[in-house]
């Protein structure tokens, strides 16, 4: 009896000790996953960094109110409705086109410089994109217990609290560690690895993401809308020592907008840049119209024909032409130039095939002068001079005759 009571008594230590054990063991696993000690085949994350755990706040846009709405108008570019300067003494717009390959879509962007040329901003937008559910991406989250809980929070508020959730470790239920490591691993995905700081503006509405920048003059900022599972987005830098510079930054912040690509959109800007006088076609304000029309359907080559037509005939256009006959060169193996005295490129091909175009062309309008010029007469022979005279003098006579009247 006595032996009885006694394995009675470590088989209770023994079970005891596995309760304590299974109920301790979530916690213990959390905390290794959620500090970074420690991963499994059940949960990893790759370039774990404490900034995942805590948002750690953002510059926010200061507020701004425009002296000068007259100098503005809003341009869509691709699905960023973005505010433009129209002739404004203080900002000169450039048109960014980044081409992978010829056979891409261009990344499009503007970069604001000012009187001296120097560049004060720059927005370059990113093509639409989705929002990737990675509810999938860890073992442990296929588990059908873990799936249902990180479920139970819709896309949306999801969303917002990737931007500003605050995960503090420590003793928690089962519900509050799941999410927790849910929103690590979800930071740990969307996140880009260069990001510095995070959180949100306009009330929760946009995702600011900083991001480090190789000039230190200036500050590089990812804004992100999500709406309905889509992700609009573009990249904003800024002069940081530039009173102008941060001016725009809280303009942009505050002002851009998103819709879809809208081709009819495109045609309306093109219609409104005809009417402009010529002085405004062909300076930045034309471009601008004429690049956002050409935003929103990129394969329209003859938008950038136009672009270039107009720009190489206005004043204080170099910096904008160079930017389109590098993307021409790259996409078609032209430049559609159509003056020999504008020189905007320091790319000897570029530069030969500008003379080559303008050679062809002086070719063609010469060839088309001759083709318009009467023919020259042939320069007859005495004997052939001779001759026409006696058919001409045959020819009065006959004429003479058939003119006699017969009572």
């Amino acid at each position: 009896m006595r032996w009885f009571l006694i394995l009675l008594g470590i088989l209770g230590l023994g079970v005891g000790g596995l309760y304590s054990y299974l109920l301790d063991y979530p916690q213990k696993k959390y905390s290794q996953w959620i500090s970074g000690n420690s991963f499994d085949r059940f949960y990893q994350i790759e370039g774990y960094r404490s900034l995942l755990l805590n948002p750690t706040g953002i510059d926010e846009a200061a507020d701004y109110q425009e002296d000068y709405v007259q100098l503005w108008k809003e341009f869509p570019l691709e699905h960023a409705i973005i505010p433009m300067p129209t002739r404004h003494p203080l900002f000169h717009p450039v048109p960014i086109i980044d081409l992978l390959s010829k056979s891409s879509m261009p990344h499009l962007g503007i970069a604001f410089l000012d009187p001296k040329g120097r560049e004060v901003s720059r927005i370059h937008n990113i093509p639409k994109t989705f929002y990737v559910d990675h509810s999938m991406g860890q073992e442990l989250f296929k588990l059908p217990y873990f799936r249902n809980r990180i479920r139970k929070k819709s896309r949306d508020e999801t969303w917002k609290d990737l931007f500003q959730f605050k995960i503090i470790p420590g003793t928690k239920s089962h519900d509050d560690m799941i999410y927790d490591l849910y929103i690590l691993h979800l930071r740990s995905k969307l996140l880009p690895k260069e990001t510095l700081r995070y959180g949100l503006l306009k009330d929760g509405k946009l995702a600011l993401i900083e991001l480090v920048s190789n000039d230190k003059d200036y500050k590089v900022e990812l804004v992100i809308l999500q709406n309905r599972g889509n992700l609009f987005s573009y990249v904003l830098k800024s002069e940081i020592r530039n009173p102008e510079s941060m001016k725009l930054r809280s303009k942009f912040l505050q002002s851009i907008s998103f819709s879809s690509k809208d081709e009819s959109v495109g045609r309306l800007l093109y219609t409104e840049f005809k009417q402009l006088n010529y002085a405004r076609q062909v300076d930045q304000e034309g471009m601008l119209y004429l690049f956002s029309a050409w935003s929103q359907n990129t394969s329209n080559v003859e938008l950038i024909k136009e672009m270039i037509y107009y720009l190489e005939r206005g004043q204080n256009t170099k910096k904008q032409l160079r930017t389109l006959y590098q993307y021409a060169f790259k996409k078609y193996g032209k430049t559609f130039t159509t003056r020999k005295d504008v020189m905007e490129s320091d790319d000897p091909e570029i530069l030969l095939q500008r003379n080559i175009e303008i050679e062809q062309r002086d070719n063609l309008l010469k060839a088309n002068e001759e083709s318009k010029k009467p023919p020259v007469k042939k320069e007859l022979t005495p004997d052939e001079k001779m001759e026409m005279y006696l058919k001409k003098a045959k020819e009065k006579k006959l004429d003479q005759s058939d003119e006699m009247i017969v009572h």
